[in-house]
């Protein structure tokens, strides 16, 4: 018994581990118009399997640097949820050191599609161009296992301690293709 139930375990680990993320919605708002502006926040699906997000703020009053950044990702059971991860992170001391192994291996995903990719301070609008969703799945998905359902990344991003912005990711992770 002991050993089916171990067969079992591994099996389920590994349907975990190849799974499939797509995005689903993508939320972005402004909480201090003065301060910043979204000008593009989308998906674009490019044929039923690929899709990738483009995002651009504007920032009206630079330089900038210090930044707060909350991370919380949420599971949807009858609403979402917070669910394994509730982080309050220092940005500029992130970009210098990058210690927490989880937000280095989020920030290695988009780090190639965007020119928030260096240290403070941030002297230009914020661009996320063409981040993949297979970007996700081969640099994410594969270290990190994760139950098939719909999830979201909040995150709001707080400038000199005051509420600036939130965006939003919507995924559904689901059974790997083969």
């Amino acid at each position: 018994m002991k050993i089916l139930l171990c067969i079992f375990i591994i099996l389920q680990s590994v349907m975990v581990i190849f799974s499939y993320m797509t995005f689903t919605n993508l939320k972005c708002g402004t909480k201090d118009i003065r301060f910043t502006n979204f000008e593009k926040c989308y998906i674009k699906a490019v044929n039923r399997t690929h899709k990738y997000i483009d995002l651009h703020a504007n920032l009206y009053q630079l330089p900038v640097d210090n930044v707060t950044v909350r991370v919380k990702l949420m599971r949807l059971d009858h609403g979402y949820k917070p669910f394994f991860v509730d982080i309050t992170i220092d940005g500029c001391r992130f970009l210098k050191h990058q210690g927490n192994p989880i937000l280095k291996l989020l920030y290695n995903t988009y780090k190639n599609s965007t020119n928030l990719n260096h240290t403070c301070p941030v002297n230009h609008d914020i661009i996320v161009d063409h981040l993949w969703t297979g970007n996700v799945d081969s640099d994410i998905m594969k270290h990190i296992p994760i139950m098939n359902g719909d999830y979201a990344l909040y995150s709001e991003w707080s400038v000199y301690n005051i509420v600036r912005a939130f965006v939003n990711f919507y995924v559904k992770i689901t059974p790997g293709r083969n």
